[in-house]
């Protein structure tokens, strides 16, 4: 009897422990700016790759990385997604507590996924030809003291033209794709899937690339940032987020970036794009470690101190850990 008693409660220990429900997983919470650099995420997401390490991603939609500064600082995000920027160095520098920890887009021999977009008819008439043509043009960017103005200086450098020789006004990169096909803009400066939208409606012509000038031809563009308080508060879920994005973007690099049916799909799903506007793209490099390139983020930096954007430099230490790659 005792021996049977023993069997009983020992398949009881088993059925409650089966039927009792799994851990629960630790939310994270991203704030996204929809882009195919965002690749590795959205990969990672609809692969489960967060699940099976026990992480959920709560996705918030903000409408440009600037905005997610003040609540990445705070904790109210854990991670975010964005560009090196003016407000970020000088947030840093203000004592507000967050790093850049990966790569989310670099720009390459091939990977040219910030195009700058110049009005068909501009191309068209033969009015614009090459970049020395832009003098005197209004071309649309999408925030003050992003990582694009200095693209932008760069390309005119490199043909002799001030950053004060065209007219630059900011505003949304939808927005400027709609101000291309009403004509209030000459040009628009944008990542993809953008280039690639407006060549589809036949507004304008993805006509200058960051190759095309050698300082911009491997270049950092995007990246991974956590929170402080994410950090130091929960650094095994930071890793295995990590991992997981990782994973993501390994898979992405394997199968070839976008022109993968199941990726660009994955893209398509996010973007709330057409696959065949994902695979029309110019393509993002995403580094398969999600090593980042630290000396592009000290030249935006010291470039944005020239302008007078950035007030005080800081070193890359305060700005940049990678120790979660590893």
């Amino acid at each position: 009897m005792l021996r049977y008693l023993a069997h009983a409660a020992g398949v009881l220990v088993l059925v409650v422990a089966l039927a009792a429900p799994a851990g629960a997983a630790d939310t994270v919470k991203l704030g996204d700016l929809p882009a195919i650099s965002n690749a590795g995420i959205y990969i990672a997401i609809e692969k489960g790759y967060f699940q099976e390490r026990g992480v959920a991603v709560d996705i918030e939609r903000f409408a440009s990385a600037g905005k997610m500064t003040a609540p990445l600082a705070t904790g109210q995000l854990d991670v975010s997604v964005g560009s090196p920027s003016a407000g970020l160095f000088n947030s840093i520098a203000g004592g507000m507590d967050f790093k850049i920890v990966a790569d989310k887009g670099q720009v390459r021999p091939g990977y040219n996924f910030i195009p700058l977009i110049v009005r068909k008819d501009l191309v068209d008439s033969g009015k614009v030809k090459t970049l020395k043509d832009l003098k005197g043009l209004k071309i649309a960017n999408g925030a003050k003291g992003i990582n694009l103005d200095y693209f932008l200086a760069k390309m005119l450098e490199h043909v002799g033209l001030g950053y004060d020789a065209v007219d630059v006004v900011y505003m949304s990169y939808p927005d400027g794709v709609k101000a291309l096909a009403s004509r209030a803009v000459d040009a628009a400066f944008a990542p993809e899937p953008w280039g690639a939208q407006a060549e589809k409606e036949k507004i304008g012509t993805r006509l200058f690339v960051t190759e095309d000038v050698p300082a911009l031809a491997t270049f950092q563009v995007a990246a991974i940032m956590y929170s402080g308080k994410f950090i130091k508060e929960r650094p095994k879920v930071a890793r295995a987020f990590m991992q997981a994005y990782v994973q993501g973007l390994k898979l992405y690099n394997s199968k070839g970036g976008l022109k993968d049916a199941e990726i660009a799909g994955i893209l398509a799903k996010h973007l709330k794009l057409p696959v065949e506007t994902i695979q029309a793209t110019f393509p993002v490099y995403l580094d398969p470690s999600g090593k980042l390139r630290v000396q592009d983020l000290a030249a935006f930096q010291d470039w944005f101190h020239r302008m007078g954007w950035v007030k005080e430099t800081v070193a890359m230490d305060r700005v940049v850990d990678q120790s979660f790659l590893e």
